[in-house]
């Protein structure tokens, strides 16, 4: 019996790494298609595959349809981890849409254009936890489901949230999207970056490791068919919850930095518009999937094996004002402040006031969110409308017809309302919350958390410096 055919993109990445590896040790019933960018890092790095059995490279970039034809002819399953990210999809926000929305939609359409209308074809989708956005506690336990709130200026999100919605409207015959949580590696100093500070310090996160990650997308290969047609939440479960401050606390000292308020201070990280949280239903995914192995202390152990002795010594080498001066370059919010970025230093911290009232590490700071109660998820079309401050127009045989709270009028399938998609036309950009929550309550519900109906801020397009 011939092998199937897999193809996988963003071979180049964390996860779809992580997936290669696991795909080369079922060569007994898996050929491999992986599509890359012919960068002249992807050449070097998967020159050891050209000629392997059962590997084939097709050199070429998702946002050009003919090249993701050519990798889509003859497969049986397209697994798709791609994706520019964050922070480079913030700094390259068109590039993002090409590269995470043009792309899926040229996976979907050349799928479909397959012999058989692409119906022997499985498709699984990687989306992402940046689309529920701001998520802070209590309103931390997130569920498929709950709205997509992506946060200002947060344009991988945006298009991710783009390419999820185009593939449960495909009308693909199987098809399944996973929206990932924050993936941690081994080398986690590597991803040093102004970004750590866009995080609220009390930010929940509930990560992956890259061997979880990779392993799980490599096992939806062998899911019976009743797995497909939903969307699913994807981290490592509840053994890798944490709270950002607890991570930071530990990185630090593993990087040899000793305490961390020795080199940064609690004013540097934002108050909110960051995401992540806890999934309340990852274990949805993991009974069909079984990819919950490694633990946060699994990862933690992964990074202190690998930390280079130098870094370990970081402290006994070098003084903490040295240490304390590279952190700041990377503090971003300082920069803002600095450069009267009103518009940024409103959507991550409420205004200039409110930075101005973060004490010093020592003195109390006991952040109150409200916490507004969360109903049950909606079982009808008529219940998701009403909770979305909407109505169901007219049913239909596959998509129905809605209208929002504006008088947006639009058509979806139960799938895509039900998986947390609404109104494209009130989805940012702008970002307009202010205004949607007055509307829509289940975006109330997370919007007045941490902002009070006092306050308005509409931004029709946010740049993050790249510096």
């Amino acid at each position: 019996m011939a092998n199937k055919r897999v193809l996988l993109t963003g071979a180049s990445g964390s996860m779809g790494n992580a997936a290669l590896r696991e795909l080369l040790d079922r060569r007994d019933r898996y050929d491999i298609v992986l599509l890359l960018r012919p960068s002249p890092k992807n050449k070097e790095a998967f020159a050891r595959y050209a000629g392997e059995p059962g590997v084939r490279i097709v050199w070429g970039d998702l946002s050009k349809a003919d090249d993701v034809r050519q990798a889509v002819d003859g497969v049986d399953y397209v697994l798709h981890p791609a994706a520019m990210i964050a922070p480079a999809a913030d700094h390259h926000p068109q590039q993002a849409r090409q590269s995470n929305y043009e792309g899926t939609v040229n996976l979907v359409e050349a799928i479909k254009k397959q012999p058989d209308g692409g119906a022997h074809v499985r498709f699984v989708n990687v989306c992402t936890v940046a689309a529920y956005g701001d998520r802070l506690p209590p309103n931390h336990m997130i569920r498929v489901g709950d709205p997509l709130y992506p946060s200002v200026g947060d344009y991988y999100a945006i298009t991710k949230i783009a390419a999820e919605r185009a593939v449960i409207e495909a009308g693909l015959k199987y098809w399944a999207s996973m929206r990932q949580t924050y993936i941690a590696i081994p080398k986690a100093w590597t991803l040093m970056d102004p970004i750590m500070f866009h995080q609220p310090l009390d930010q929940h996160i509930e990560l992956i490791t890259d061997a979880d990650a990779g392993y799980g997308l490599v096992q939806t290969l062998e899911v019976p068919d009743e797995f497909y047609g939903r969307v699913y939440n994807m981290s490592g479960g509840p053994s890798c919850r944490v709270v950002y401050e607890d991570y930071l606390k530990w990185s630090m000292a593993a990087f040899g930095q000793g305490d961390y308020r020795r080199v940064v201070d609690r004013n540097w990280f934002t108050l909110r518009n960051f995401h992540c949280g806890w999934y309340e239903d990852g274990d949805e995914l993991n009974k069909h999937l079984g990819h919950w192995w490694q633990s946060l202390q699994d990862h933690q152990r992964q990074v202190e094996s690998c930390i280079p002795t130098l870094m370990k010594l970081g402290s006994k080498l070098s003084p903490a004002f040295v240490s304390r001066l590279y952190m700041k370059r990377l503090a971003d919010p300082l920069k803002w402040i600095a450069e009267g970025k009103q518009e940024i230093v409103k959507a991550f911290y409420g205004s200039l006031d409110e930075w101005k009232k973060i004490p010093a590490w020592g003195e109390p700071f006991a952040r109150q969110h409200q916490a507004n109660e969360r109903p049950p998820l909606p079982t009808t079309p008529e219940q998701w409308a009403q909770s979305r401050g909407g109505e169901l127009r007219e049913r239909g045989d596959g998509k129905h017809k809605w209208r929002c709270g504006f008088g947006h009028e639009f058509e979806a399938s139960p799938q895509t309302i039900a998986a947390g998609h609404w109104c494209p036309q009130c989805m940012a950009p702008p970002w307009n919350y202010a205004e949607i929550a007055k509307r829509d309550p289940a975006i109330a519900r997370l919007y007045y958390s941490n902002h009070t109906p006092a306050e308005s801020q509409r931004v029709d397009y946010l740049y993050l410096p790249n510096e």
